[in-house]
């Protein structure tokens, strides 16, 4: 399966060219929003229209989002890829309620961000989107069962309210082995299992990913990569997952490029794995 390129539309809505790979899948659909099968006729949960940010500091005002606009269908894996500084992470942040655009919309699930206070963003946030970090984030004296459960805690729950739906996500990540153990006891990979597996606890609507493999070995990652591309099609969740690595992003259903704040293109390995596609890719649009 080959790795189609799409250059973003102009001003207007039309669309200035296309550069395909050799092959490109025929069955991609136009503007990009094909995954698996859940995606392909899915509901849009992610849109976002038009967005600026900058930042002032020492006089000097910083662009780091000029204009984006992406929309992501329910059970869509999508990568973001850019180099440091392109805007990739301050996107995540965004769609996370964590900062505010300067300008532009972003509405998750039919939601504007903008228009809810901090407490109710918060409280979005920890209903309706799940997050996994580089480091993990787990507590160290908590087994993972506990560290699974603990947004339920959080929010008053018993910790027998919430034993089903832990067991069930511990299966998923294929670490009900597991369940009693502390983090230290636990591999670099079977910890972000269990983040991931806590990500879903609300079952959300929107799962950011912050470079979920940066500090895993290439084995690790390629099981992390895997899991949430089957957590995408399968249980037909929003991945949405910031990444440098091309081994990564070849995994996912739609790599949206960054440079310089702006979205320069997409590419479309539709979970291939590919890497060497999208890594060529990736230099034809932000090289």
């Amino acid at each position: 399966m080959m790795t189609e390129l799409r250059q973003p539309a102009d001003e207007r809505g039309a669309n200035p060219g296309t550069v395909r790979a050799p092959e490109a899948d025929p069955r991609a659909k136009d503007g990009g929003e094909t995954g698996g099968a859940a995606a392909a006729d899915g509901p849009v949960v992610v849109e976002v229209q038009d967005v600026h940010k900058e930042y002032h500091t020492s006089g000097h005002v910083v662009q780091a989002l000029r204009g984006v606009s992406v929309s992501i269908r329910r059970g869509t894996f999508a990568a973001i890829m850019g180099a440091s500084g392109s805007g990739k992470s301050t996107l995540l942040h965004l769609l996370g309620g964590l900062t505010p655009a300067t300008r532009g919309r972003i509405v998750i699930e039919g939601h504007d961000l903008a228009r809810m206070t901090d407490r109710q963003r918060t409280h979005f946030r920890r209903r309706r989107m799940g997050v996994i970090f580089q480091d993990y984030n787990l507590l160290s004296t908590l087994t993972a069962a506990e560290n699974v459960a603990l947004p339920h805690l959080v929010d008053g729950n018993s910790a027998r309210r919430s034993a089903g739906r832990v067991a069930e996500l511990l299966a998923l990540v294929h670490l009900s082995h597991r369940a009693d153990h502390r983090p230290d006891a636990m591999s670099g990979g079977e910890q972000q299992r269990v983040a991931i597996a806590r990500a879903l606890l609300n079952d959300p609507a929107i799962v950011l990913a912050d470079e979920p493999t940066g500090n895993l070995d290439s084995t690790q990652s390629f099981e992390i990569w895997r899991l949430m591309q089957r957590v995408a099609h399968e249980q037909g969740k929003t991945i949405v997952m910031v990444t440098h690595e091309a081994a990564g992003a070849a995994f996912a259903d739609r790599v949206i490029v960054i440079k310089d704040g702006v979205v320069v293109g997409e590419l479309h390995p539709k979970g291939s794995g590919d890497a060497a596609l999208v890594a060529t890719g990736y230099q034809e649009l932000a090289g």
